[in-house]
This record gives C-alpha cells, structure tokens and sequence, in this order.
C-alpha cells in the first residue's frame, strides 16, 4: 500500500510542476494555488510512504515519477522534444524506479512494521 500511496504522490508532484509553469511566474493566483495544493499534497504523502519505504527509495521512486510524468506532458502537451534519446532517458528512469520496487525490502512480513525510531541519528 506504501507504494500506491508513493505513486499517488508523484502523481501531485507533476500536477505541482505543471502548476509552477502555468502560473507564469505566480501572476495567475489560480494555478499558483494548484501549485501550493499539488505540492503539499504531494510531500505529505510522500511523508506517509516513507514510514515504510527507506527514504531513499521512497525520495528517489518520488522524483522519478515526477520528473517522467512531467516530461510526458511537456511533450504532449508543451510542445517539448520527443528526440530518442530523451525518451530513452525516460524509460530508464522507469526501469530504476520499478528496480527500486522490487528491490524494497518492505515487502517482506517481517519488515513491514514501521520502526521504533524514526528521529535521525544525534537528534
């Protein structure tokens, strides 16, 4: 389910970019609003995933999906280049982030419960 929830907030990730070009420099209040609401939508999920997922996993899945899904509309819908080798880019960031799933150790019983200490190191 950590990984839904991630998925979702990279989802607001995009919507939160998208938002920041459109706003035009934050003169449309409208999408400006979009932007605040997408990202902070989108780092509050990212929070809850991540009490599950490492949070490097979690911050690198996160950013993957944002940066590829923003791309993806850029080129359908901005007008940005479709050149091979950016799309070859794209799918390697794809293959990473399916590589960091199936590499998370939190899909093992045993390692699903969130841990004790969350607080980082000397806090």
């Amino acid at each position: 389910m950590s990984w839904v929830v991630l998925c979702v907030a990279g989802c607001f990730e995009c919507l939160g970019a998208v938002a920041l070009k459109a706003s035009d420099g934050f003169r449309d209040r409208r999408w400006a609003v979009a932007f605040v609401v997408g990202m902070s939508a989108s780092m509050f999920l990212l929070s809850i995933a991540a009490i599950r997922i490492p949070i490097g996993t979690a911050y690198a899945a996160w950013t993957g999906i944002g940066a590829v899904g923003t791309a993806l509309y850029g080129m359908a819908r901005l007008g940005e280049s479709r050149a091979i080798r950016r799309i070859i880019c794209l799918v390697a960031i794809v293959a990473g982030v399916l590589m960091l799933r199936l590499t998370d150790p939190a899909g093992s019983p045993e390692d699903s419960a969130p841990s004790a200490d969350v607080t980082p190191a000397g806090l």
